[in-house]
């Protein structure tokens, strides 16, 4: 279902001469072979997230929040689905374990709040 998925999404794009596809999102990066494959070889794929995996070292270090040998640090998932299937799968593809916590926006879009 996911190939399906990713066909739908990238074809389109091809057809219009797409020749750069940048990834916008944190799960993506599992997928770059399958997207590299139905775009083909002219296609450039980017994926932004060591930039942004940088960024945030950057911006820990700069407030003093990086996790050290001596103040270890703790993962907590943040998911709009089921927060124990999130569990399951950042076992099962990433190795972590970590807490699990829904979030939800309010219906004006703008407090995020957290259940679990």
């Amino acid at each position: 279902q996911a190939i399906r998925i990713l066909r739908d999404a990238v074809r389109p794009l091809m057809a219009q001469g797409a020749d750069t596809l940048v990834l916008a999102c944190t799960h993506y990066p599992l997928v770059i072979p399958a997207i590299t494959e139905i775009a083909g070889p002219r296609v450039q794929v980017i994926d932004p997230s060591p930039a942004i995996a940088r960024q945030t070292a950057r911006l820990l270090d700069e407030r003093g929040l990086r996790a050290t040998d001596d103040r270890q640090g703790q993962v907590t998932f943040l998911t709009s689905g089921d927060p124990a299937r999130l569990r399951g799968m950042a076992l099962m593809l990433i190795g972590e374990v970590g807490k699990a916590r829904q979030a939800t926006w309010d219906s004006s879009g703008s407090t995020l709040s957290f259940t679990g």
